[in-house]
């Protein structure tokens, strides 16, 4: 069981991830539906975060609960946690492909995070003085509908977080609908990569780490024990 100042981040699959802060609130952000290719997530929660509406990241009716929803840009409340909303594009040509995106930060139990959602183009110098100090980044990787392994490292170097968690990267099991590079891309010549043993990891704000550290989450299809109880 998670202590009462202590965060754990649970990777659901692609761009959607359950935080929550001891025994209090839980949130989602970027649920997906069942076309992705990843099982759907059995998990409740507060408050679900949507950085734009299609459907791999805004399957809401996925979490139980009746979580309240926060979208959109400007600064945003749910449940006591404050929210802000960073504009941004889902494409290289102001939105014109795909659409807007919202790059979401909050704070919780001391920690800063950004989910950057389906970010399209590299940060510029006032997207980055708007989000600010970042200690958790969620950031995508796999390129063709985001932004790809290269520009991620720009957005990392650009923020300088204490913790990386990369995502919207391809599995094995994802449909051809999903022409986007694998992890080992945006990992190729880094330094200071975890590879952790499970789907979720856990940090205090006392506990994070000096230098930016990559943590990639395994997400596995046989996530049942010979008990026939669902592990994390």
């Amino acid at each position: 069981m998670a202590g009462k100042n202590e965060v754990t981040i649970k990777w659901l699959g692609h761009s959607s991830f359950l935080i929550s802060l001891g025994d209090a609130l839980k949130i989602v952000a970027d649920p997906f539906d069942s076309s992705v290719g990843y099982p759907m997530p059995d998990e409740t929660a507060d408050i679900c975060m949507v950085s734009h509406d299609h459907f791999d990241h805004n399957c809401v009716s996925a979490i139980k609960g009746n979580p309240e929803v926060v979208k959109g840009t400007g600064e945003k409340e749910a449940k006591g946690i404050k929210f802000k909303g960073v504009a941004s594009f889902h494409d290289e040509k102001g939105g014109s492909e795909r659409g807007e995106n919202t790059i979401f930060v909050w704070e919780w139990g001391g920690i800063r995070f950004a989910h950057v959602g389906d970010l399209g183009i590299d940060l510029s110098d006032f997207q980055v003085k708007e989000i600010g100090a970042v200690d958790v980044l969620f950031v995508p990787t796999g390129g063709f509908y985001t932004i790809d392994a290269a520009s991620a490292t720009k957005i990392v170097a650009s923020l300088n977080p204490k913790v990386v968690i990369p995502m919207h990267y391809k599995m094995p099991f994802m449909g051809e609908n999903f022409p986007i590079a694998p992890v080992d891309e945006f990992l190729k010549g880094k330094d200071n990569v975890v590879k952790v043993d499970g789907n979720s990891v856990r940090f205090t704000k006392d506990r994070l780490p000096e230098n930016t550290t990559i943590y990639v989450l395994q997400y596995r299809l046989d996530r049942i024990s010979s008990s026939g109880e669902k592990q994390d």
